[in-house]
């Protein structure tokens, strides 16, 4: 994976979310850490992202935050944490979303809301109008959590609402071991 310099992750910041996720997001950033790969992701201490930004740190790795202020103020408690040049504040959603997919040379995709749907579905529109690459989407469907996503892109296939190759991009990893396996595969398929 020595081609892939920075990816993405995208996921829950809330501390809501369930517990059983905590420990295979750590192990990714651990992971993107050991590879030498910056882990991209949108800041917070909290839910996942602080799991995967904890889990980066603890094998030494580097990270690139990128938020907007009011985000700053609600889901990171002390901006302090990273060293110079790792944080960027940019000033709205839109732009903090495109500077995070335009950094990254994959996106991976935890568990998440609203907001982690959000990112996923501009990621995809952009790719299938032409305006932005088709990245590798790698979703970590730690414990099964998307698989109603899965089943609904089969069903959107069976009924025509998308191509094959609108989704080419997309795969997914049941653990963290599986990550760069699900890379390998996307990317031959968006190479086709």
């Amino acid at each position: 994976m020595s081609k892939y310099k920075a990816i993405a992750i995208f996921g829950s910041a809330s501390d809501a979310i369930d517990d059983a996720f905590r420990k295979p997001v750590f192990e990714t950033g651990a992971l993107l850490a050991r590879e030498g790969i910056t882990m991209i992701y949108g800041v917070g201490d909290g839910g996942l992202m602080g799991e995967s930004y904890r889990g980066v740190r603890s094998e030494g790795g580097k990270v690139l935050g990128i938020t907007i202020p009011s985000l700053l103020k609600k889901q990171c408690a002390d901006p302090s944490i990273f060293q110079e040049g790792e944080l960027h504040v940019v000033e709205t959603l839109h732009d903090r979303k495109r500077l995070m997919m335009e950094s990254a040379d994959a996106l991976l995709i935890a568990p998440g809301g609203w907001g982690t749907m959000d990112e996923i579905a501009s990621q995809g529109v952009h790719a299938k109008i032409g305006d932005r690459t088709e990245k590798p989407m790698i979703f970590l469907n730690f414990k099964g959590f998307w698989n109603p996503l899965k089943e609904l892109l089969q069903h959107m296939l069976t009924y025509g609402a998308v191509k094959e190759s609108q989704i080419a991009f997309i795969d997914f990893a049941n653990t963290p071991d599986e990550i760069f396996d699900a890379i390998a595969r996307a990317e031959k398929r968006i190479s086709k």
